[in-house]
């Protein structure tokens, strides 16, 4: 893995050896990559390890055992998807190699190990000839084939399994005797070549999806979590490509302090946040200057006597006035001054910076609208940096620069009285980010380092930050004019870090370095705003378009996070230019049913979504109508907030309450009865699930008439079942073998409502595969399939 870039001070550190004989190396003159295994013996079942469902390996006549030991299996992986690969790909581009040439010269015992270095010296003179060639459509597809070949076996092999157990599931592959270390180099020649290829290729062709879909690493997995909160892992093996694993794992982490705190997270939920009780502002530097806000005077005339009643005094005005902060703080003054600006066009509107920080770390304070004088002299000469074309400064205090800011620490009113202020400030949010000459990010991560860092140290620090997964920092991204970045000498605009993570990924291409991660992070640092932004553009004019913004809003949401429920909405709606007023005024006795209760306002607000958005896995709203739609969009790393079927178009549906008491979708389906002679008489199975034997194929056009559906609910699903009720599963498709698909089960309420629809409470969802033969230890039901367009209401 010598190819790949490092932080810094970090040697290459996955060492993997190579042990076959000279004999059986891979010979490109002999045999071609996709011919290999049967040029070796290797029948497809057995490349597959034999079949999955004989419960003693060494019976299994199909099985690694029947092909030499345990070393020779891993030699042949390893010559057949590492050197028979790399060889094969660049023979295509003109370029000759050996395995030789992919190993260290020196020789460790019998085993020789595995180097990389001549790789991107080998891919600048195979990219020239590939483009020579003049046939890149062509050539993709001829690559192509290889690189699936080989992702087919990586992700069988090296996959870490589903989110959701499956007990029910018995295809399960047999154990890989290839060392973790080997694994990862396969993944990661195959990643690095095809990414190679696409970057060849691309002009000819429509782009490619994260590549491999499953394979992990094990050994960077590790590493990461040693380092940083499981959930955030997550997020990272999903967005991220194998160079990314590799370069994360190799840079720094989390203080073991802060790792702690991080203890009770999983894989889809971070269930870290601070303690408001126990919230403590923090200093800059000195610990010992006054932490309360001395007041000077508004540059507007208003009177007031403390900061607090100045903000209240402003806020309070008829229409959508906001205060601005300016702090001098010259020996002797050390006061906070102020001026207005009017958000709804009128004067004045001086010229400020916002300032966007996450609470964690320290400059929030829920007490009280202050800030430690340390910090506010801090931040008010990081504003002063700040520059932009024509900036003009109003008249302030002598010493001072001119430009104030709005910060919600000092700017937005704390304290139950001020509950309605609080509200009026927060309806006004996406006008103050996007009046704002600048959004100013302060980040204590990412001020850590200079900005003159490696541009992958600056791209994986703000990949990693703490701003970037929280829930008002998304609109406090998306919406303003310039959006900067603190790091430790300087800040930077987020164009200006764009240009540069380009050129430094095209510089690494023109040194025959091809990584994949800079486009996921990029993803996750830009392109979720620009991308989002343009999609809010195309449906701002009309109202009832902004449903389309739902899916693209549930993706940027899935692993950010608030310490208030409540408000999530409310930041949803200000991203995509819906009215607050009559959402802040929805409330209840608990934050989670404010929550709810407002949620389920935003999604009759939408009034359409895409059908496939029942099979979402998200836990769900509790109010009848409202069963098929998530709960939250928020802190849910392993969403996934709909499904299109593979041979369909994307469906859609209006969403009214008033008028029909769900969303009606259009699907295939079981209807399922439990009787007498099932050993139990509903889906309340220990190993919650089913089997339905298929009777009758519908207009499915598949041949599985008399084969087995297994439906298999996820573990703790907190559903009641009900006996001797009937139950329907609907599916989005049927599942091609091997494959598996995401299902609803409802409780059926009517299988002949009006028109001939059928009417069910959604209760869980479900995933189902087809397979041959049925299980023995579950109930089991014979259904036929009901047509593609069936049409269902689900509430």
């Amino acid at each position: 893995m010598e190819h790949l870039p490092l932080p810094a001070g970090v040697q290459p550190f996955i060492v993997a050896p190579y042990e076959a004989s000279e004999s059986e190396w891979f010979d490109i003159a002999q045999t071609d990559f996709l011919s290999f295994p049967s040029s070796r013996g290797w029948t497809e079942a057995q490349l597959r390890g034999g079949d999955e469902t004989t419960k003693e390996a060494h019976l299994d006549p199909n099985g690694f055992h029947t092909k030499g030991s345990p070393q020779k299996v891993e030699q042949f992986f390893q010559t057949w998807l590492f050197f028979g690969l790399a060889i094969d790909v660049l023979k295509l581009g003109g370029v000759s190699a050996w395995v030789s040439d992919f190993l260290k010269p020196e020789s460790h015992g019998k085993a020789r190990i595995v180097d990389t270095s001549k790789l991107p010296e080998m891919l600048i003179q195979w990219e020239k000839g590939i483009k020579a060639r003049g046939q890149l459509k062509k050539d993709w597809d001829t690559l192509n084939t290889m690189f699936e070949r080989a992702g087919s076996i990586l992700d069988r092999f090296c996959s870490p399994g589903p989110d959701e157990p499956l007990p029910l599931q018995q295809d399960k592959p047999r154990p890989w005797p290839v060392r973790d270390e080997i694994a990862t180099t396969l993944i990661v020649m195959a990643s690095t070549l095809r990414r190679a290829a696409y970057n060849a290729c691309k002009a000819e062709i429509s782009g490619t999806a994260a590549w491999p879909a499953t394979a992990r690493s094990t050994i960077l997995t590790r590493r990461l979590l040693a380092k940083w909160c499981v959930a955030d892992v997550a997020t990272t093996l999903k967005q991220l490509s194998i160079d990314g694993h590799y370069y994360l794992a190799a840079s720094p982490g989390l203080e073991a302090q802060e790792l702690d705190h991080h203890a009770k997270c999983v894989r889809a939920h971070c269930r870290y946040d601070y303690d408001a009780d126990m919230y403590v502002t923090r200093h800059f530097k000195d610990d010992r200057c006054r932490e309360d806000v001395k007041w000077g005077w508004d540059l507007g005339g208003e009177s007031a006597t403390s900061w607090a009643e100045f903000i209240t005094r402003v806020i309070g005005k008829p229409g959508a006035m906001i205060p601005i902060a300016l702090w001098n703080g010259r020996p002797g003054a050390m006061e906070l001054s102020s001026y207005q600006f009017n958000l709804d066009g009128a004067h004045p509107r001086p010229e400020y910076v916002a300032i966007s920080h996450v609470w964690a770390d320290g400059k929030g304070n829920p007490r009280a609208n202050a800030l430690p004088q340390c910090q506010l002299d801090r931040i008010q000469r990081l504003v002063g940096e700040i520059r932009w074309e024509g900036r003009k400064a109003m008249r302030g205090p002598p010493g001072s620069d001119g430009v104030g800011f709005w910060m919600d620490t000092l700017c937005i009113p704390v304290g139950a009285e001020w509950k309605h202020l609080r509200d009026k400030a927060i309806t006004t949010m996406r006008r103050i980010y996007a009046e704002a000459k600048a959004v100013l990010v302060l980040d204590d991560w990412l001020q850590e380092v200079r900005s003159d860092a490696a541009p992958l140290d600056l791209m994986t620090r703000i990949y990693q930050s703490n701003w970037i997964k929280r829930l008002w920092t998304h609109q406090e991204g998306f919406l303003p004019k310039a959006l900067w970045f603190q790091f430790k000498d300087k800040a930077v605009e987020i164009n200006e870090l764009s240009r540069r993570f380009h050129d430094y990924d095209a510089s690494l291409q023109a040194r025959g370095i091809h990584l994949g991660f800079p486009d996921g992070a990029s993803m996750r640092l830009v392109e979720q705003y620009t991308s989002l932004r343009e999609l809010i553009k195309g449906t701002a004019q009309t109202e009832g378009d902004k449903w389309m913004t739902y899916q693209a809003l549930a993706n940027v949401m899935s692993e950010r996070k608030t310490a208030r429920l409540a408000d999530e909405v409310l930041c949803l709606a200000t991203i995509i230019s819906m009215p607050l007023d009559d959402l802040v005024k929805i409330k209840s006795d608990t934050d989670e049913k404010t929550a709810q209760a407002r949620m389920k306002a935003f999604l009759v607000s939408l009034g359409r979504f895409e059908t496939g958005v029942i099979f979402n896995n998200y836990p769900r709203l509790e109010e009848r109508g409202y069963h098929w739609a998530p709960r939250s969009l928020l802190n849910f790393r392993t969403a996934q907030i709909s499904y299109v079927a593979e041979t369909e178009d994307s469906d859609e549906a209006s969403f009214d309450p008033a008028h029909t008491r769900g969303l009606v979708v259009h699907y295939h389906g079981f209807i399922v009865r439990f009787t007498q002679g099932t050993s139990r008489s509903s889906f309340a199975a220990a190993e919650r699930g089913c089997a339905i034997q298929c009777t009758s194929a519908a207009d499915s056009g598949q041949d599985i008439e008399g084969r087995w559906f297994v439906v298999q609910l996820p573990r703790d699903n907190g559903v009641q079942w009900k006996t001797d009720f009937t139950f329907a599963v609907v599916i989005p498709e049927v599942p091609r073998i091997g494959k598996s698909v995401p299902a609803v089960v409802l409780l059926i309420w009517s299988l002949n409502g009006k028109g001939g629809i059928k009417v069910g409470e959604h209760k869980s969802v479900a995933t189902v595969w087809v397979q041959d033969h049925p299980l023995e230890w579950v109930d089991t039901v014979r259904a036929p399939l009901l047509k593609r367009r069936t049409e269902w209401l689900v509430i």
